[in-house]
């Protein structure tokens, strides 16, 4: 099982695809593809917790957030690995799957928002209003499968 560290920076070292995406101006465009200074990409120095069951939807949305300059966590393929990952590690925002394996993730993703963790659930049930009750209404939802542009604007609300 490959952790924090062990993972941050290792899926993808290219040039920022933010550009790409819609993000940013033209003037924003990186001028030679190592463009790794902080504050240069929209995630920069943000530390996310990406918690997903299925290995190649974790992998991709990991992929996704470390070419916007984030530094990840995970993925965390179960619930309890992504609680025990959310203690050990300060998060500014995570990605959660709702369904992790047959357990739910509503609790975690309230903790993670109570502890000022900016959660956005990207899922398959994503229109299940009956599913998502109490404090986790208001928690931003995304289908799967997710563009990254949604991912980042649903992260970035500001931007």
């Amino acid at each position: 099982m490959m952790t924090g560290t062990g993972l941050r920076n290792r899926i993808v070292r290219i040039a920022p695809l933010w550009w790409m995406m819609g993000l940013g101006s033209d003037t924003d465009r990186p001028a030679s593809g190592n463009a790794d200074r902080r504050g240069e990409r929209p995630l920069a120095g943000r530390t996310v917790l990406v918690a997903e069951d299925e290995f190649f939807v974790g992998i991709e949305l990991a992929h996704t957030l470390e070419a916007a300059g984030a530094d990840i966590v995970g993925p965390a393929w179960s619930l309890e690995e992504a609680e025990k990952l959310g203690e050990e590690t300060p998060l500014d925002m995570a990605v959660l799957d709702v369904n992790l394996n047959g357990d739910y993730a509503l609790e975690l993703a309230v903790a993670l928002k109570n502890r000022g963790v900016r959660v956005v659930f990207a899922t398959a049930h994503a229109d299940d209003d009956r599913l998502f009750r109490g404090a986790a209404a208001d928690i931003p939802r995304l289908s799967k499968p997710t563009s990254a542009r949604a991912l980042l604007r649903a992260l970035l609300p500001l931007s």
